[in-house]
């Protein structure tokens, strides 16, 4: 289910704001990256209609509660990440201009993640509000990268990294100790046949983490661990070596020009397909052609 391009910030703040960009466009599947200026005087509602995080990226961010005791004045600076679970909220105005991410979740998606988890319910999330959290900003920072570039490389990168923030997310938002998964068995020999089968037909086209999951008959989350104990790579990095493999071929046959190639091999452009192609060869396309 794809999240509509306003859902984040409609539900949540009130006066000046704009969506800066949104992912809404991407199609990527259970969650929605949008990038905010807010004004000053814009106030964070008391209620949250989705889970999701709000990243600063403005070098200072200052805001103030009303409580019964007096004003309370919060000030947050880049980088720190604040947990907003689906449900009432602290309510804020702010009073400086900042530029946020957010990250808002689909209900089914949070759902579904939170199944794999040991005794825990979405509804028992709580708010936490500037944390700074190493795994958490990474994986924000390499989403946001990515969202920002326009996704050259690809919706199932993307989705990874959505599945990985997902579950960061449930894990910083509850109060009740969280036990780790069971291990993982690896995928059964030919379920993984049929999702490799499955990638090679499709290297020239936007390949998804669901269409995978699908093939091999289990969710995202479950395919995500399998996979990986299956072949020590995530799916992103498998797919990928399938591509650039391709590629030599295309390449060692002389009959296509490079941009042809990157388009057969399901590449953005020929600016992806290179950059990709010497990170894992250590030469370009060009390069390699020049050897055969």
């Amino acid at each position: 289910m794809n999240l509509n391009a306003s859902a984040a910030l409609s539900t949540l703040c009130i006066g000046e704001s704009s969506v800066i960009r949104s992912s809404a466009d991407l199609s990527w599947s259970g969650f929605l990256l949008e990038r905010q200026l807010a004004g000053v005087n814009m106030r964070i509602n008391d209620h949250a209609n989705q889970n999701m995080l709000a990243l600063v990226t403005s070098q200072v961010m200052r805001g103030e509660h009303q409580t019964k005791s007096g004003t309370t004045f919060v000030r947050k600076t880049a980088g720190q990440v604040t947990v907003i679970p689906k449900g009432p909220v602290p309510e804020m105005r702010l009073v400086s201009q900042a530029e946020l991410v957010y990250c808002s979740f689909d209900g089914h998606f949070i759902q579904r993640i939170a199944e794999d988890i040991k005794n825990l319910r979405p509804e028992q999330l709580v708010f936490r509000s500037g944390l700074r959290d190493k795994s958490l900003h990474l994986l924000m920072q390499m989403l946001v990268a990515e969202f920002d570039a326009g996704n050259p490389t690809g919706r199932v990168y993307a989705e990874t990294l959505g599945e990985a923030l997902a579950l960061r997310f449930l894990h910083l938002g509850t109060i009740v100790p969280i036990e780790a998964p069971a291990k993982i068995s690896a995928l059964p020999g030919n379920r993984l046949a049929r999702v490799k089968d499955f990638v090679e037909s499709s290297l020239d086209q936007d390949v998804t983490l669901e269409s995978l999951a699908r093939e091999a008959g289990y969710s995202r989350a479950h395919f995500l661990r399998m996979f990986r104990e299956s072949t020590g790579t995530t799916p992103h990095q498998y797919v990928m070596q399938r591509r650039i493999a391709h590629a030599e071929k295309l390449l060692s046959a002389n009959q296509l020009g490079v941009a042809e190639i990157a388009v057969a091999c399901g590449f953005s452009s020929q600016a992806h397909l290179t950059l990709a192609f010497k990170k894992q060869t250590g030469m370009t396309p060009a390069e390699y052609r020049r050897t055969q």
